[in-house]
């Protein structure tokens, strides 16, 4: 699903089956932030209001209604530094169509800068360490593409968009195919030309079965304590082999601890589930 695709239906749940006639009345709305955090949503303003314009608007026959073409000012953008006060931009245009799609903008703005200042928060905490911070899928699909897209906004970088794009063999996949070989056996029949293929092990017992097999590219540490991690470390560099190294289910004082253990990566959901929206307002201009 494209990011207009999801727009789009953001906008179709707020303004439901009604339709909407312009009045002409024109109208400056200005968003204003109310917090202190990273701007992160401000590239899909032009195609909501563009949307709403074009989807909920009609054009009576026989009367010459004014166009509602709105302009936008931006202010700020993505990735920078906002405070409260700040004004993030200005629309003039058709009222109306503004007031449709003030709801819409707001939540995403909101919802996507929060993701953004949590996420350069944990990012700036790394500082000079040699490791990169990952996302999850654990966010829902539909909100996905704009979600990660916010996270990139923040400095850490994407971990699969779904199941298409990256093989991962998970700890229910050994189950249900009878060991690390049958798994990896499994998903390597499965997986496309210059596809990487990442498996799972939450012991030491079970990562020595997959350096042994040899064939998978990124081996994930999921849920280890900092002492058996950094042991885990050790057996993959040992076997001279180049696999990526990911470290997943890590948290707190944990997370300190673990990035001193060798990981190359942390992969992590709470850069999603432990943001906050920022505070984020979109007011009419008085009139003089």
């Amino acid at each position: 699903m494209t990011f207009r695709e999801v727009l789009k239906e953001k906008v179709h749940h707020d303004l439901g089956f009604d339709f909407y006639v312009k009045k002409g009345t024109q109208s400056t709305y200005r968003i204003i932030s109310k917090s202190v955090g990273i701007l992160c949503g401000m590239i899909f303003i032009p195609t909501i209001v563009e949307i709403v314009e074009k989807e909920f608007f009609l054009k009576p026959l026989g009367v010459d209604t004014f166009s509602a073409e709105v302009q936008i000012y931006a202010h700020k953008l993505d990735g920078e530094l906002i405070k409260p006060g700040d004004v993030l931009a200005e629309l003039r245009g058709d009222a109306e169509v503004l007031l449709k799609a003030e709801r819409t903008i707001l939540n995403i703005l909101q919802e996507l800068s929060g993701v953004a200042s949590y996420t350069r928060k944990r990012v700036n905490w790394l500082g000079n360490q040699p490791v990169f911070l990952l996302d999850t899928r654990k966010i829902d699909a539909i909100d996905r593409p704009m979600v990660k897209y916010a996270i990139r906004v923040g400095g850490a970088k994407n971990h699969r968009m779904g199941l298409y794009d990256g093989m991962l063999i998970k700890d229910n996949d050994i189950v249900v195919y009878g060991g690390v070989k049958q798994a990896i056996e499994k998903r390597l029949a499965e997986t496309r030309f210059l596809t990487k293929v990442e498996i799972e092990v939450g012991s030491l017992a079970l990562l020595r079965e997959v350096l042994d097999d040899g064939r998978v590219d990124v081996i994930m540490l999921d849920n280890m304590a900092p002492a058996k991690m950094a042991e885990a470390v050790k057996m993959i560099l040992d076997s001279g082999k180049p696999y990526l190294i990911e470290g997943s289910g890590i948290s707190g004082l944990d997370f300190d601890e673990a990035v001193f253990s060798g990981v190359g990566y942390i992969s992590t959901s709470t850069l999603v589930k432990k943001a906050e929206d920022l505070d984020i307002s979109m007011k009419a201009v008085e009139k003089e």
